[in-house]
């Protein structure tokens, strides 16, 4: 039997390398990498040993030494990295080196920089407070000194929270920092690696295009579009991609540099393909898209669709058939290879199975039905195109957001396009800026075009994504599912898939035994009944408190906490609410039992005169308490040898009944 790995050797080391990442990173095996990678070797080596009339029987040895080898890898390279944002600094303010490693991120009252400590070897996130007297404008490769105290990173304990701590822990961060104006110094020295280099071109870029005159909104879009900078779109124009399932053309991906692979082809195809110097377009193309990954900032979509775009290229340059597949196969490898933690990335993993979809069921889906005429069958193929690589992602979609766009396949056949439309557009605006420098008089003039049309092409994809949001149920919300059900929708979809196109009715069994689990699995977990709880949600900017009794849930926020107070009995356990130090001096005969008091909203309480009315078990401060109310308060606790629970400190505080 023909071993199925043989047309695509990488997926065959891919494999045990995810394994190796996945055994270091949930189970955190000490030894075992070492060991993997020793008893893999050997076994290559022996396998060289064998009598030549008993190779063919042992054929298998190498290649599980190569797996087993591999395996150590993975197990190696993910601890090396699990190493770089393990948090190892001390608990008080000292002095630290840093140099930024990105485009600073704006806050309300501070400027958010990403840092790198060359003396740690740790990256952390300083956030630098912004007055009017201090000038925080660093750009990526400035090199300064700070003081200060740089701390974990915290989840708010909300239930369903993002948990933020473990994704900055997959991003490669170790900690945080506030840094005040007159805690930190610029050194004047700039770092010369390729990649501050490539952030900083990028930064010139986008500070071009404000030069050309383009509003907020076409600014921000053009920056998300051609740069991959999103940090100025608004929430708002954000929620609008999400909604109509588009938010994939903002991130500067595949489809993207696939457009860019396309217009180069198309200005070189004067190179005809048996030309005697054809190999000169393959390779102007290899550098070219590079060029552009480099002035993106070099992201891992880009530098993955880049990879694979030049593999390609490559094997035309060699004469050879290149398979598609098998050069996605090399490009993760080799990423997983340098960062195993991109395999935990969100981007990373709905890229690589769009991809991966549209290479293999694309060109099936498009075949289905014979089209003569030529626009039609363009229509056909990206409609289809858009059809199976929301078919891969939608379950993942599913699993992180609990969200599903209705309309994205009406919206991608229109959206998709146009973002081709406006890369196409962009590229005038290099050919304006060399006009110009040859007749500056007339730069105004050269400019008008592309930018006119620009312009008219984000509105018109706004309009068209604010339209497709208007729609009635334009995205179903809530529909978060669990890992076991991201399993069995996947087996689902590949049983189906399978059947279709092989005819085997085995996978259709598979798929539909998949489905009736699935169904059994959510009706069992809907008859079920919820517990009953109370929630105090770590929420610094306002009060809620949420509680579920008999699967009906009430939320009690700042509005309408009006009157100072609210009891609560909840299966015979007393709660009482206070956003005020009303009660503060008021005296009693007998004081009143309560299980939890919980304090909110204002900073006049006293616990020295609320121990006069109530009889207190437990002592819960909201987050929308002020830091110095909080302190003073946990101290009264202490002193009144009371229980006490701040959520800002230790997350949401949540009774279950």
């Amino acid at each position: 039997m023909r071993n199925p790995l043989s047309k695509a050797p990488f997926l065959f080391l891919l494999i045990p390398l995810l394994i190796g990442i996945l055994l270091r990173y949930f189970l955190n095996v000490q030894y075992l990498g070492m060991a993997s990678f020793c008893v893999g070797i050997a076994v290559m080596l022996l396998s060289y040993f064998i009598p030549a009339r008993k190779q063919f029987p042992w054929r298998w040895l190498f290649g599980a030494g190569a797996a087993c080898a591999m395996m150590g890898v993975g197990i190696f390279t993910t601890a090396l990295r699990q190493q770089f944002s393990e948090f190892i600094f001390p608990d008080k303010a000292v002095v630290y080196k840093g140099i930024v490693t990105d485009t600073p991120q704006e806050k309300a009252k501070t400027t958010a920089y990403r840092v790198y400590l060359p003396i740690e070897d740790k990256q952390v996130v300083c956030y630098l407070q912004r007055d009017s007297l201090t000038n925080s404008s660093l750009l990526p490769g400035d090199e300064f000194l700070f003081y200060g105290k740089i701390q974990p990173f915290r989840n708010m304990g909300n239930p369903d929270d993002f948990d933020y701590v473990r994704y900055m822990y997959n991003q490669g961060f170790a900690g945080s920092v506030y840094v005040q104006s007159s805690s930190w110094q610029a050194t004047n020295k700039v770092s010369s690696s390729l990649k501050f280099r490539a952030l900083r071109y990028r930064q010139a870029i986008m500070d071009f295009y404000r030069s050309l005159g383009f509003d907020d909104t076409e600014y921000s879009i053009l920056s998300a579009l051609t740069l991959g900078y999103q940090n100025d779109l608004t929430d708002d124009l954000k929620q609008g991609f999400r909604t109509t399932g588009t938010v994939h053309v903002l991130s500067v991906s595949g489809l993207h540099v696939g457009i860019i692979y396309l217009m180069i082809a198309s200005l070189l195809g004067f190179i005809r393909k048996r030309a005697k110097h054809y190999w000169l377009k393959p390779a102007l193309i290899i550098l070219l898209l590079w060029i552009y990954a480099y002035i993106t900032g070099l992201p891992p979509s880009v530098i993955r669709a880049s990879a694979m775009l030049s593999l390609f290229c490559v094997s035309e340059i060699f004469g050879r058939k290149s398979f598609s597949i098998h050069t996605l196969f090399i490009a993760a490898f080799f990423m997983l290879l340098v960062n195993p933690f991109s395999f935990f990335d969100i981007g990373f993993q709905l890229s690589f199975m769009s991809t991966l979809s549209i290479l293999y069921l694309q060109p099936k889906a498009s075949a289905m039905f014979k089209i003569g005429n030529k626009y039609a069958r363009n229509l056909w193929q990206l409609f289809t195109l858009s059809l199976v690589a929301q078919l891969a992602t939608f379950p993942l979609c599913l699993y992180y957001f609990g969200t599903f766009p209705v309309y994205f396949f009406i919206a991608n056949l229109i959206i998709v396009p146009l973002v081709s439309f406006i890369m196409y557009a962009v590229g005038g605006i290099p050919v304006a800026k060399l006009l110009s420098v040859v007749l500056p008089g007339l730069s105004q003039s050269f400019y008008y075009l592309p930018v006119k049309v620009l312009q008219l092409l984000v509105y018109l994809m706004t309009s068209l994504i604010h339209f497709f949001e208007s729609l009635p149920s334009a995205l179903i919300k809530d529909a978060k599912i669990s890992f076991p059900d991201l399993f069995l929708l996947f087996a689902t979809i590949i049983g189906i898939l399978i059947f279709f196109i092989y005819k085997k009715p085995k996978a259709l069994t598979v798929g539909l035994s998949a489905v009736l689990l699935l169904l059994g699995t959510h009706i069992y977990g809907n008859i079920e009944k919820k517990p009953d709880t109370l929630t105090v949600y770590n929420n610094r900017q306002s009060v809620k408190i949420g509680w579920n009794i008999d699967d009906k849930e009430y939320i009690l926020d700042s509005d309408s906490l009006n009157d100072s107070c609210r009891y609560l009995n909840l299966h015979h356990t007393s709660i009482l609410i206070l956003s005020s130090g009303n009660w503060r001096n008021k005296q009693t005969d007998k004081k009143y039992m309560l299980d939890n008091l919980i304090l909110t909203g204002g900073n006049n309480h006293s616990l020295y005169s609320l121990t006069q009315l109530f009889s207190v078990k437990n002592v819960v401060l909201d987050a929308s308490l002020s830091v110095y109310t909080r302190l003073k308060l946990s101290k009264e606790c202490q002193n009144l040898n009371i229980p006490c629970y701040d959520v800002s400190q230790s997350g949401a505080f949540r009774l279950i009944f």
